[in-house]
């Protein structure tokens, strides 16, 4: 039993070290296992080398009528009801279960200008911070990319037994709200926050039909 309980505070430990890790970073990427600029340059030849040596194959998806194109990691799976949707408007979900990853799309029916999208991202918070007590909001900020304004922010869910990251984004697309995130272990932040951004750059999104 003492055996279980110098584990168990030594997780608690490290899983607190690494929240105050990337509570003091912010902007600073040296926590980082990958700089995004290296995972933007990786991600589009379908490989990345990890500094570990690990290899991570990505594969490129062609969502929503073709007119999203996203290259993902090929251990991602799609659920089986996103699978037979994922042409078309709605939700894709895919996910990562041995590893605790998951990631979304939702295209909503909701009216959204681009000069909205921060406004939309506030509320998003504000809405989040009142279902999950748990959450505990990391950053915010909004990236321009493709001369699209993405509203993004990053949040722990300090929540038993495995407290996890999550980066959730919203833009403006032909009008409406798309709303994803991706969650995954806060141990596995330094990997994932860098690699979640790097995706949302090289993803190449049609404003036409």
């Amino acid at each position: 039993m003492t055996e279980y309980w110098d584990e168990f505070f030594l997780k608690l430990h490290n899983q607190q070290a690494l929240k105050e890790q990337l509570d003091a970073a912010e902007s600073d990427e040296d926590w980082m296992m990958i700089s995004i600029e290296e995972a933007i340059e990786k991600i589009p030849t379908g490989c990345l080398t990890l500094p570990d040596e690990k290899e991570i194959q990505f594969q490129t998806l062609h969502l929503y009528d073709h007119q999203l194109t996203m290259s993902l990691p090929s251990s991602w799976i799609p659920e089986p009801r996103a699978e037979q949707t994922k042409d078309q408007r709605g939700s894709y979900v895919v996910q990562d279960k041995p590893n605790g990853i998951l990631f979304g799309l939702h295209q909503s029916k909701h009216e959204l200008e681009p000069a909205q999208v921060e406004i939309y991202q506030q509320q998003m918070i504000e809405q989040m911070s009142r279902v999950q007590p748990s959450m505990k909001l990391v950053d915010e900020k909004a990236l321009s990319i493709q001369d699209a304004i993405i509203g993004c922010y990053e949040s722990i869910f300090l929540v038993s037994p495995s407290p996890y990251y999550q980066i959730a984004f919203v833009r403006s697309w032909r009008g409406k709200a798309l709303i994803g995130s991706c969650q995954f272990k806060l141990e596995d932040a330094p990997l994932w926050v860098p690699l979640t951004y790097a995706m949302l750059y090289t993803a190449t999104w049609s404003e036409h039909s």
